[in-house]
Protein backbone atom coordinates (compact mmCIF):
# COMPACT_ATOMS: atom_id res chain seq x y z
CA UNK A 1 0.00 0.00 0.00
CA UNK A 2 1.42 3.37 -1.03
CA UNK A 3 1.65 5.88 1.81
CA UNK A 4 1.08 9.53 0.91
CA UNK A 5 1.38 12.63 3.09
CA UNK A 6 -0.82 15.43 1.74
CA UNK A 7 0.05 18.90 3.03
CA UNK A 8 -2.82 21.37 2.77
CA UNK A 9 -6.46 21.06 3.82
CA UNK A 10 -8.28 23.20 1.29
CA UNK A 11 -10.13 22.25 -1.89
CA UNK A 12 -7.03 20.86 -3.60
CA UNK A 13 -5.61 18.87 -0.69
CA UNK A 14 -9.00 17.45 0.31
CA UNK A 15 -9.81 16.26 -3.21
CA UNK A 16 -6.34 14.71 -3.60
CA UNK A 17 -6.72 13.00 -0.22
CA UNK A 18 -10.14 11.53 -1.01
CA UNK A 19 -9.12 10.40 -4.51
CA UNK A 20 -5.91 8.76 -3.27
CA UNK A 21 -7.81 7.03 -0.46
CA UNK A 22 -10.31 5.81 -3.03
CA UNK A 23 -7.37 4.42 -5.07
CA UNK A 24 -6.19 2.37 -2.07
CA UNK A 25 -3.39 4.60 -0.71
CA UNK A 26 -2.83 5.22 3.00
CA UNK A 27 -3.21 8.99 3.31
CA UNK A 28 -2.16 11.44 6.01
CA UNK A 29 -3.76 14.86 5.45
CA UNK A 30 -2.07 17.70 7.34
CA UNK A 31 -3.40 21.24 7.74
CA UNK A 32 -1.50 24.07 9.42
CA UNK A 33 -4.68 25.65 10.84
CA UNK A 34 -8.23 24.44 10.23
CA UNK A 35 -9.66 22.93 7.07
CA UNK A 36 -10.69 25.66 4.54
CA UNK A 37 -8.65 28.30 6.43
CA UNK A 38 -6.89 29.60 3.30
CA UNK A 39 -8.27 30.87 0.02
CA UNK A 40 -10.77 27.97 -0.17
CA UNK A 41 -12.88 29.31 2.68
CA UNK A 42 -12.65 32.90 1.46
CA UNK A 43 -14.02 32.45 -2.05
CA UNK A 44 -17.41 33.18 -3.65
CA UNK A 45 -17.84 29.53 -4.58
CA UNK A 46 -17.70 30.17 -8.32
CA UNK A 47 -17.10 27.39 -10.82
CA UNK A 48 -16.73 29.21 -14.10
CA UNK A 49 -15.41 28.61 -17.60
CA UNK A 50 -14.35 32.27 -17.70
CA UNK A 51 -10.63 31.46 -17.64
CA UNK A 52 -7.59 32.96 -19.36
CA UNK A 53 -6.36 29.76 -21.05
CA UNK A 54 -8.35 27.22 -23.12
CA UNK A 55 -6.88 24.33 -21.09
CA UNK A 56 -8.23 25.90 -17.90
CA UNK A 57 -11.65 26.33 -19.52
CA UNK A 58 -11.65 22.59 -20.25
CA UNK A 59 -10.75 21.74 -16.66
CA UNK A 60 -13.43 24.08 -15.27
CA UNK A 61 -16.07 22.41 -17.46
CA UNK A 62 -14.78 19.07 -16.19
CA UNK A 63 -15.13 20.26 -12.58
CA UNK A 64 -18.76 21.19 -13.14
CA UNK A 65 -19.46 17.66 -14.40
CA UNK A 66 -17.48 16.19 -11.50
CA UNK A 67 -19.49 17.81 -8.68
CA UNK A 68 -22.71 15.73 -9.07
CA UNK A 69 -20.61 12.59 -9.56
CA UNK A 70 -18.80 13.21 -6.27
CA UNK A 71 -22.05 14.06 -4.51
CA UNK A 72 -23.51 10.70 -5.54
CA UNK A 73 -20.29 8.84 -4.68
CA UNK A 74 -20.07 10.41 -1.22
CA UNK A 75 -23.73 9.79 -0.46
CA UNK A 76 -23.16 6.11 -1.26
CA UNK A 77 -20.13 6.13 1.08
CA UNK A 78 -22.32 7.50 3.86
CA UNK A 79 -20.89 11.00 4.12
CA UNK A 80 -23.64 12.67 6.22
CA UNK A 81 -23.56 16.10 4.54
CA UNK A 82 -22.72 15.17 0.94
CA UNK A 83 -26.22 16.29 -0.04
CA UNK A 84 -25.39 19.72 1.40
CA UNK A 85 -22.85 20.90 -1.16
CA UNK A 86 -25.44 23.70 -1.61
CA UNK A 87 -24.84 23.96 -5.32
CA UNK A 88 -26.75 25.62 -8.16
CA UNK A 89 -26.52 26.63 -11.80
CA UNK A 90 -25.08 30.15 -12.06
CA UNK A 91 -24.69 32.06 -15.33
CA UNK A 92 -21.53 34.19 -15.08
CA UNK A 93 -21.85 37.71 -16.43
CA UNK A 94 -18.61 39.47 -17.36
CA UNK A 95 -19.20 43.23 -17.42
CA UNK A 96 -17.53 45.76 -19.74
CA UNK A 97 -17.87 49.32 -18.46
CA UNK A 98 -16.74 50.88 -21.74
CA UNK A 99 -15.67 50.07 -25.28
CA UNK A 100 -12.04 49.40 -24.26
CA UNK A 101 -13.21 46.89 -21.63
CA UNK A 102 -15.44 45.33 -24.25
CA UNK A 103 -12.55 44.75 -26.68
CA UNK A 104 -10.48 43.14 -23.91
CA UNK A 105 -13.39 40.95 -22.84
CA UNK A 106 -14.08 39.94 -26.41
CA UNK A 107 -10.58 38.43 -26.62
CA UNK A 108 -11.20 36.52 -23.39
CA UNK A 109 -14.57 35.32 -24.66
CA UNK A 110 -12.83 33.82 -27.68
CA UNK A 111 -10.63 31.81 -25.29
CA UNK A 112 -13.72 30.59 -23.42
CA UNK A 113 -15.21 29.43 -26.71
CA UNK A 114 -11.96 27.72 -27.73
CA UNK A 115 -12.03 25.75 -24.48
CA UNK A 116 -15.54 24.48 -25.17
CA UNK A 117 -17.69 26.93 -23.21
CA UNK A 118 -20.96 28.33 -24.45
CA UNK A 119 -20.61 32.13 -24.66
CA UNK A 120 -23.26 34.76 -25.30
CA UNK A 121 -22.68 38.46 -25.95
CA UNK A 122 -25.31 40.51 -24.15
CA UNK A 123 -26.65 44.04 -24.21
CA UNK A 124 -27.43 45.68 -20.86
CA UNK A 125 -31.14 44.98 -21.35
CA UNK A 126 -30.45 41.23 -21.48
CA UNK A 127 -28.36 41.41 -18.29
CA UNK A 128 -31.20 43.26 -16.58
CA UNK A 129 -33.50 40.33 -17.31
CA UNK A 130 -31.13 38.14 -15.27
CA UNK A 131 -30.39 40.73 -12.56
CA UNK A 132 -33.46 43.03 -12.35
CA UNK A 133 -31.90 45.56 -9.95
CA UNK A 134 -28.79 46.19 -12.07
CA UNK A 135 -28.48 49.68 -13.59
CA UNK A 136 -28.41 49.04 -17.32
CA UNK A 137 -26.94 52.50 -17.91
CA UNK A 138 -23.89 51.77 -15.73
CA UNK A 139 -22.06 49.55 -18.21
CA UNK A 140 -21.48 49.12 -21.94
CA UNK A 141 -21.96 45.42 -22.75
CA UNK A 142 -21.38 41.97 -21.26
CA UNK A 143 -20.47 38.40 -22.08
CA UNK A 144 -22.33 35.53 -20.42
CA UNK A 145 -21.29 31.91 -19.90
CA UNK A 146 -24.74 30.47 -19.11
CA UNK A 147 -23.66 26.96 -18.09
CA UNK A 148 -21.51 27.89 -15.09
CA UNK A 149 -22.04 26.82 -11.50
CA UNK A 150 -21.62 27.74 -7.85
CA UNK A 151 -21.36 25.79 -4.63
CA UNK A 152 -20.40 26.33 -1.02
CA UNK A 153 -16.68 25.52 -0.68
CA UNK A 154 -16.84 24.63 3.02
CA UNK A 155 -19.25 21.65 2.87
CA UNK A 156 -17.65 20.49 -0.37
CA UNK A 157 -14.21 20.39 1.26
CA UNK A 158 -15.53 18.74 4.41
CA UNK A 159 -17.31 16.10 2.32
CA UNK A 160 -14.02 15.24 0.61
CA UNK A 161 -12.31 14.99 3.98
CA UNK A 162 -15.09 12.84 5.43
CA UNK A 163 -14.91 10.52 2.42
CA UNK A 164 -11.14 10.22 2.84
CA UNK A 165 -11.59 9.34 6.53
CA UNK A 166 -14.20 6.70 5.75
CA UNK A 167 -11.70 5.19 3.30
CA UNK A 168 -8.95 5.06 5.94
CA UNK A 169 -7.19 8.43 5.77
CA UNK A 170 -5.90 10.11 8.91
CA UNK A 171 -6.45 13.87 9.10
CA UNK A 172 -4.76 16.44 11.32
CA UNK A 173 -5.42 20.15 11.92
CA UNK A 174 -3.19 22.76 13.58
CA UNK A 175 -0.11 20.81 12.52
CA UNK A 176 2.10 23.23 10.55
CA UNK A 177 4.95 21.46 8.79
CA UNK A 178 8.43 22.51 9.92
CA UNK A 179 10.64 19.95 8.15
CA UNK A 180 10.54 17.67 5.10
CA UNK A 181 13.33 15.13 4.75
CA UNK A 182 13.55 13.22 1.46
CA UNK A 183 15.53 9.98 1.39
CA UNK A 184 14.29 6.45 0.58
CA UNK A 185 11.06 7.62 2.21
CA UNK A 186 9.70 11.11 2.77
CA UNK A 187 9.60 12.17 6.43
CA UNK A 188 7.36 15.12 7.30
CA UNK A 189 7.65 16.68 10.75
CA UNK A 190 5.15 19.13 12.25
CA UNK A 191 5.53 21.86 14.85
CA UNK A 192 4.07 19.65 17.60
CA UNK A 193 6.76 17.02 16.98
CA UNK A 194 4.61 14.54 15.08
CA UNK A 195 6.37 12.68 12.27
CA UNK A 196 4.70 11.20 9.20
CA UNK A 197 6.54 8.84 6.87
CA UNK A 198 5.35 8.29 3.33
CA UNK A 199 6.42 7.12 -0.08
CA UNK A 200 5.26 10.47 -1.45
CA UNK A 201 4.51 13.93 -0.06
CA UNK A 202 2.03 16.13 -1.91
CA UNK A 203 2.47 19.89 -1.56
CA UNK A 204 -1.04 21.33 -1.86
CA UNK A 205 -0.87 24.26 0.53
CA UNK A 206 -1.78 27.11 -1.81
CA UNK A 207 0.33 30.23 -1.31
CA UNK A 208 2.02 28.64 1.70
CA UNK A 209 3.48 26.02 -0.61
CA UNK A 210 6.19 28.62 -1.20
CA UNK A 211 7.45 28.04 2.37
CA UNK A 212 7.57 24.30 1.76
CA UNK A 213 9.59 24.87 -1.42
CA UNK A 214 12.17 26.67 0.72
CA UNK A 215 12.30 23.72 3.15
CA UNK A 216 13.01 21.45 0.20
CA UNK A 217 15.63 23.89 -1.10
CA UNK A 218 13.95 23.89 -4.50
CA UNK A 219 13.48 26.86 -6.80
CA UNK A 220 11.21 26.42 -9.79
CA UNK A 221 11.61 28.08 -13.17
CA UNK A 222 8.13 29.59 -12.89
CA UNK A 223 7.87 32.51 -10.49
CA UNK A 224 5.07 32.24 -7.90
CA UNK A 225 3.95 35.09 -5.65
CA UNK A 226 1.31 35.57 -2.98
CA UNK A 227 -1.10 38.43 -3.72
CA UNK A 228 -3.62 40.03 -1.40
CA UNK A 229 -7.29 39.27 -2.02
CA UNK A 230 -10.32 40.27 0.02
CA UNK A 231 -14.04 39.74 0.41
CA UNK A 232 -17.16 40.88 2.23
CA UNK A 233 -20.52 39.31 3.04
CA UNK A 234 -23.92 40.90 3.68
CA UNK A 235 -26.90 39.96 5.75
CA UNK A 236 -29.00 37.16 4.19
CA UNK A 237 -32.03 37.82 1.99
CA UNK A 238 -34.48 35.73 0.01
CA UNK A 239 -32.47 33.66 -2.50
CA UNK A 240 -33.21 35.25 -5.89
CA UNK A 241 -29.88 35.89 -7.63
CA UNK A 242 -28.49 32.90 -9.46
CA UNK A 243 -26.00 34.76 -11.70
CA UNK A 244 -22.49 35.74 -10.69
CA UNK A 245 -21.21 39.11 -11.87
CA UNK A 246 -17.55 39.61 -12.80
CA UNK A 247 -15.54 42.68 -13.69
CA UNK A 248 -12.20 41.35 -14.94
CA UNK A 249 -10.65 44.81 -15.01
CA UNK A 250 -10.88 44.94 -11.21
CA UNK A 251 -10.68 41.17 -10.39
CA UNK A 252 -14.18 41.65 -8.95
CA UNK A 253 -16.90 39.03 -8.34
CA UNK A 254 -20.37 39.40 -6.90
CA UNK A 255 -22.99 36.75 -6.24
CA UNK A 256 -25.61 35.58 -3.82
CA UNK A 257 -24.68 32.32 -2.16
CA UNK A 258 -27.20 29.56 -1.76
CA UNK A 259 -27.07 30.38 1.95
CA UNK A 260 -28.70 33.67 0.81
CA UNK A 261 -25.95 36.18 1.69
CA UNK A 262 -24.48 38.43 -0.97
CA UNK A 263 -20.72 38.13 -1.34
CA UNK A 264 -18.30 40.44 -3.15
CA UNK A 265 -14.62 39.67 -3.60
CA UNK A 266 -11.61 41.15 -5.32
CA UNK A 267 -9.29 38.29 -6.12
CA UNK A 268 -6.18 40.42 -6.57
CA UNK A 269 -5.89 43.85 -4.99
CA UNK A 270 -2.73 44.51 -6.99
CA UNK A 271 -0.09 44.10 -4.31
CA UNK A 272 1.83 41.16 -2.87
CA UNK A 273 1.00 39.53 0.45
CA UNK A 274 4.20 37.73 1.51
CA UNK A 275 3.08 37.67 5.16
CA UNK A 276 -0.18 35.86 4.24
CA UNK A 277 -2.27 38.49 5.98
CA UNK A 278 -6.00 37.83 6.43
CA UNK A 279 -6.73 41.24 7.98
CA UNK A 280 -9.67 43.12 6.52
CA UNK A 281 -8.96 46.16 4.38
CA UNK A 282 -10.61 49.58 4.19
CA UNK A 283 -9.13 49.97 0.70
CA UNK A 284 -10.96 46.82 -0.37
CA UNK A 285 -14.26 47.92 1.17
CA UNK A 286 -14.11 51.23 -0.71
CA UNK A 287 -13.22 49.59 -4.02
CA UNK A 288 -15.70 46.71 -3.81
CA UNK A 289 -18.55 48.87 -2.50
CA UNK A 290 -17.98 51.46 -5.24
CA UNK A 291 -18.20 48.85 -8.01
CA UNK A 292 -21.18 47.10 -6.40
CA UNK A 293 -23.26 50.25 -5.94
CA UNK A 294 -22.32 51.58 -9.39
CA UNK A 295 -23.77 48.43 -10.96
CA UNK A 296 -26.58 47.81 -8.47
CA UNK A 297 -27.65 51.01 -6.65
CA UNK A 298 -30.10 49.22 -4.28
CA UNK A 299 -27.10 47.47 -2.69
CA UNK A 300 -26.21 50.80 -1.06
CA UNK A 301 -28.86 50.00 1.56
CA UNK A 302 -27.67 46.48 2.38
CA UNK A 303 -25.72 45.88 5.58
CA UNK A 304 -22.23 44.38 5.36
CA UNK A 305 -21.79 41.89 8.20
CA UNK A 306 -18.06 41.28 7.88
CA UNK A 307 -15.08 41.52 5.57
CA UNK A 308 -11.80 39.63 5.39
CA UNK A 309 -8.43 39.50 3.73
CA UNK A 310 -7.00 36.51 1.90
CA UNK A 311 -3.98 35.42 -0.12
CA UNK A 312 -3.77 33.67 -3.47
CA UNK A 313 -0.74 32.11 -5.13
CA UNK A 314 -0.30 33.60 -8.59
CA UNK A 315 2.05 32.17 -11.22
CA UNK A 316 3.73 34.37 -13.79
CA UNK A 317 2.21 32.49 -16.75
CA UNK A 318 -1.25 32.12 -15.19
CA UNK A 319 -1.18 28.31 -15.10
CA UNK A 320 -1.03 26.10 -11.99
CA UNK A 321 1.97 24.02 -10.97
CA UNK A 322 1.13 20.32 -11.08
CA UNK A 323 3.48 17.35 -11.20
CA UNK A 324 6.58 15.73 -9.77
CA UNK A 325 9.31 17.89 -8.33
CA UNK A 326 12.23 18.21 -10.78
CA UNK A 327 14.57 17.69 -7.83
CA UNK A 328 12.67 14.87 -6.08
CA UNK A 329 11.03 12.92 -8.90
CA UNK A 330 8.73 10.22 -7.56
CA UNK A 331 8.90 11.55 -3.97
CA UNK A 332 7.50 15.09 -3.95
CA UNK A 333 4.43 16.06 -5.95
CA UNK A 334 3.42 19.71 -6.38
CA UNK A 335 -0.12 20.93 -6.91
CA UNK A 336 -0.53 24.64 -6.20
CA UNK A 337 -0.39 28.01 -7.97
CA UNK A 338 -4.09 28.11 -8.84
CA UNK A 339 -4.26 31.91 -9.06
CA UNK A 340 -7.90 33.04 -8.65
CA UNK A 341 -9.54 29.93 -10.10
CA UNK A 342 -8.85 27.20 -7.53
CA UNK A 343 -12.47 26.16 -7.05
CA UNK A 344 -13.17 26.19 -10.79
CA UNK A 345 -10.14 24.23 -11.98
CA UNK A 346 -8.77 22.62 -8.82
CA UNK A 347 -11.12 19.66 -8.24
CA UNK A 348 -10.74 18.20 -11.75
CA UNK A 349 -6.98 18.76 -11.75
CA UNK A 350 -6.67 17.28 -8.25
CA UNK A 351 -8.53 14.11 -9.26
CA UNK A 352 -6.24 13.72 -12.26
CA UNK A 353 -3.15 14.38 -10.12
CA UNK A 354 -4.22 11.76 -7.57
CA UNK A 355 -4.60 9.17 -10.33
CA UNK A 356 -1.16 10.12 -11.66
CA UNK A 357 0.37 9.60 -8.20
CA UNK A 358 -1.47 6.34 -7.59
CA UNK A 359 -0.89 4.77 -11.01
CA UNK A 360 2.53 6.20 -11.83
CA UNK A 361 1.36 7.10 -15.35
CA UNK A 362 1.58 10.71 -16.49
CA UNK A 363 -1.65 12.39 -17.59
CA UNK A 364 -1.25 14.31 -20.89
CA UNK A 365 -3.92 16.81 -19.77
CA UNK A 366 -1.58 17.96 -16.98
CA UNK A 367 1.46 18.52 -19.22
CA UNK A 368 0.98 22.32 -19.57
CA UNK A 369 1.29 22.68 -15.79
CA UNK A 370 4.53 20.81 -15.05
CA UNK A 371 6.88 22.31 -12.42
CA UNK A 372 9.83 21.98 -14.82
CA UNK A 373 8.33 24.26 -17.49
CA UNK A 374 10.05 27.52 -18.35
Amino acid sequence: MKKVVVIGGGIIGSVVASALSEAGAKVYLLEAKYFTYGSTGRSTGSITSQQRHPQLVERAIETKKLIPELKKKYEELGVPFAQRFLDDESPHIAIAFNEKDYEDLKKLAEIWSQGGAKVEEAEPSKVKELVPWIDENSFYKAFITPNDYKLMPHPFTWANIAAARILGAETYTYEPVVKIDVKDKVLVETESGKKFEGDVAVIAAGAKSLELLKMLNEKLNIDVKSYYAAGMVTEPFKYEMRPTIRVFKHSYRFTQTVRKEYVATIDNMGFENPEYSTEDSYEFLVKASTITVKLMPPMAYVNILRSWGAYCDYTEDGLPIVGWSPKYEGKIYYIFGFNDYGLSVGPSVARRAAKEIADGVKDPALEPYRPSRK
